[in-house]
């Protein structure tokens, strides 16, 4: 039972990054698209966000299988999903598939949904203030991946 259930959560994990990243892909495209037409060196930056929503997506498709490798990237990238975080002259969020998310500072709400992706990443400028928070869907995801993680075999 506790292997099935096992199994199950990580298929369940692996959907969100397969989801995600096929959602990311897509809207990554258009976006980047749109953005080239006003300078390539938008295409270029859109082209890095389709790059990491394809290897989102491929680690799904691993992790799903039960792939060792599926396993650490997983990790990697819900690790990577957890921070919310915007400062003057900085912004970083990410996620794929689902992100619930808990924001304190200069933010209109306290808790936030998200389905489907995205990305948001900014350097220069100025932002419109501090702004913080967490991903709790990518928090779980992180904390299970590390606690059912597979040993290697005791001889």
């Amino acid at each position: 039972m506790g292997e099935e259930r096992s199994s199950k959560s990580a298929k369940a994990l692996a959907v969100l990054l397969v989801l995600g990243g096929v959602v990311g892909i897509g809207v990554a495209l258009l976006a980047g698209y749109q953005l080239a037409q006003a300078h390539w060196a938008y295409g270029l930056l859109m082209a890095l966000l389709v790059a990491l929503f394809a290897w989102s997506a491929v680690t799904g498709v691993r992790l799903w299988r039960g792939d060792p490798r599926g396993w650490k990237w997983a990790v990697i990238l819900f690790a990577a999903q957890i921070p919310v975080l915007t400062i003057p002259g900085f912004t970083y969020e990410y996620f794929t598939g689902l992100a619930v998310k808990v924001l304190g500072g200069d933010v209109d709400g306290a808790l936030t949904f998200g389905i489907g992706a995205g990305a948001n990443v900014f350097v220069g400028g100025a932002a419109p203030g501090l702004a913080y928070g967490v991903n709790l869907v990518a928090v779980a995801a992180l904390a299970w991946l590390l606690w059912r993680r597979p040993r290697p075999a005791v001889a």
